[in-house]
């Protein structure tokens, strides 16, 4: 295999990598390409099929000559079949119609060649580069090695291009997110609430700011070891994931405290229920191993823009709220607001006579 690249084919590979560089889509820098070929080898029709991750074929980019519609959105019977074909044989097709033939047809246009090249890395094919030729004669040995040899330096573009992106987002997420836990950490928690905030400004919503701090913990870490306080945080991590809408946020900005973005409220009566739920399921005892451990948690809030109106001042507040709660005695949750406080009292006075 040629591992040179031939200095005709250098301003569509670097055009290509330039438009990925860039921050283009894979499906527009690639059908740049496919429009690029077209004129260099008057090609009416050029596309890229891609074999997604469940094993569907479709067109992923594609780009016709002058008049032409861009060709069709989905696969032709005989297309996937020459696709398939390519994907389990890794060997380039070539189709010619013979003298006599009915001419193959795509959008109205007689096309009677047709060229199927494996996109590959390794010995794994995980799409084609096809083109279809205006001419019985439109690509001869000469051509469809040049479009091997495309294909193949394409192919290398879009494996770097890919692992670009997966690199990039992972590197997202450490930055993000809490190596123990996996939720959002601190400053992906200071954007949402942010956005948040935003958001409500915007449409008239509420926001809550829940601030959880589990009773006791350093107790916990310094009897039982470290080992098993990551592993009931983690079980805290997801009790609490299972309290809130997806639509929510939930962080742990450092040891034992966490964070809830409630976006979209319409009455501060439904961050409440939300406070009490968490208060619930956080307090179910844990299974560490082979041990038993109780686990509280003391839980403040504030809303916004009942409290503050500013997310910096939000958090604060609700942090205030917690320590509130952390002098009732935990395992229990407070609004920041004294008349909240006092309303809610006064509503769980007359429920309870009700009863």
């Amino acid at each position: 295999m040629k591992t040179s690249i031939p200095e005709e084919l250098l301003p569509l590979l670097q055009d290509l990598g330039e438009q990925l560089l860039e921050g283009k889509s894979l499906t527009q820098s690639l059908s740049r390409l496919c429009a690029q070929l077209t004129q260099r080898l008057l090609s009416p029709l050029a596309w890229v099929s891609i074999r997604e991750s469940d094993g569907d074929i479709s067109v992923y980019a594609q780009a016709g000559d002058a008049g032409l519609n861009p060709g069709p959105s989905r696969l032709t019977d005989e297309e996937r079949r020459c696709v398939e074909s390519v994907l389990n044989s890794k060997r380039t097709i070539h189709l010619q119609e013979g003298a006599g033939e009915v001419p193959r047809f795509v959008c109205g246009r007689p096309y009677p060649a047709l060229l199927v090249v494996p996109l590959r890395t390794r010995n794994l094919v995980f799409g084609v580069l096809a083109l279809y030729g205006g001419r019985r004669d439109a690509f001869d040995p000469f051509t469809i090695e040049w479009v091997e040899t495309l294909a193949r330096h394409v192919s290398i573009t879009l494996s770097l291009a890919t692992l670009r992106e997966k690199t990039e987002a992972r590197i997202f997420h450490l930055v993000h997110h809490d190596p123990l836990t996996g939720l959002p950490n601190r400053l992906l928690f200071s954007d949402r609430l942010k956005q948040a905030v935003e958001r409500a400004k915007r449409h008239g919503r509420g926001v809550g700011v829940l601030f959880v701090d589990l009773d006791h913990f350093k107790a916990i870490n310094d009897s039982l070891g470290h080992e098993t306080g990551d592993a009931l945080l983690k079980i805290v991590a997801d009790r609490l994931v299972s309290c809130v809408r997806s639509s929510d946020t939930i962080a742990r900005l450092s040891g034992d405290e966490f964070t809830l973005v409630l976006q979209d409220l319409n009455r501060e009566q439904d961050a409440g229920h939300v406070a009490q739920k968490v208060l619930e399921a956080v307090s179910r005892p844990a299974t560490v191993g082979n041990r038993e451990i109780p686990v509280t948690a003391s839980v403040g809030m504030a809303l916004y823009p009942f409290d503050a109106s500013d997310p910096d001042t939000l958090v604060a507040q609700a942090d205030r709220a917690m320590y509130r709660a952390k002098e009732q005695g935990g395992h229990c949750w407070q609004y920041v607001s004294e008349e909240m406080n006092a309303q809610r009292l006064a509503s769980e006075k007359k429920r309870d006579a009700m009863r």
